[in-house]
């Protein structure tokens, strides 16, 4: 009879845990995920239906995917507002936020 030994089990909840923890790169793109989550609270109606965050460029700028060119300069010119409302996000996440760019050729529609 073969005799079974048991270990020390974290669970799944350990592993991913353990996983996330060691890998830097993974741990980056979970804060900016949350970053991300937090867009339609920081721009409001009706922007948030109209812009979402698209990725981020060199670690400090926030891309931001939007319907149109109105939506750009509209957005553009709240940026320093946007930012400022970004801060208490951005503190806690540890994402340095210094600029956001605001590009109508990354929308894409859903809808369809």
């Amino acid at each position: 009879m073969k005799e079974i030994l048991y270990t020390d089990f974290k669970g799944i909840d350990g592993v991913i845990s353990s996983l996330i923890n060691n890998d830097s790169m993974l741990q980056k793109a979970m804060r900016r995920s949350t970053l991300y989550k937090f867009w339609a609270k920081v721009v409001g109606k009706p922007f948030d239906e109209k812009s979402k965050p698209h990725g981020m460029i060199g670690g400090t700028t926030m891309v931001v995917a939007c319907e149109n060119a109105a939506v750009v300069q509209e957005l553009t010119l709240r940026k320093r507002q946007i930012i400022k409302k970004y801060a208490p996000y951005v503190k806690t996440l540890k994402i340095e936020l210094k600029d956001i760019v605001f590009d109508a050729k990354k929308w894409e529609n859903t809808e369809n």
